[in-house]
């Protein structure tokens, strides 16, 4: 999950300063930081990160639909190169 500091914050060894992002926090680091009040989530970067897993599965939809139709379509034209 990716954060916001709100507060100076030291995180896995390294300071972050009140508005620096902490990317790629571990979700039971990242709640425990939001409950202690020195971060907040990131809604930009959350909101970002669903678009890109919706626009990702959209595309892997289409891949498979495109390839059945592939299929299909090649297994008509094999079907007709048979009667002939």
């Amino acid at each position: 999950m990716d954060l916001v500091a709100l507060g100076n914050v030291k995180h896995n060894g390294k300071w972050f300063n009140s508005g620096d992002s902490m990317k790629k926090v571990k979700k039971e680091d990242g709640e425990r930081l939001v409950d202690m009040g020195v971060a907040k989530i990131d809604e930009v970067s959350e909101k970002l990160k669903v678009e890109e897993e919706a626009a990702k599965k959209k595309a892997e939809e289409q891949a498979k639909k495109d390839a059945e139709a592939k299929a299909k379509a090649d297994a008509v034209a094999n079907s007709e190169n048979e009667k002939k």
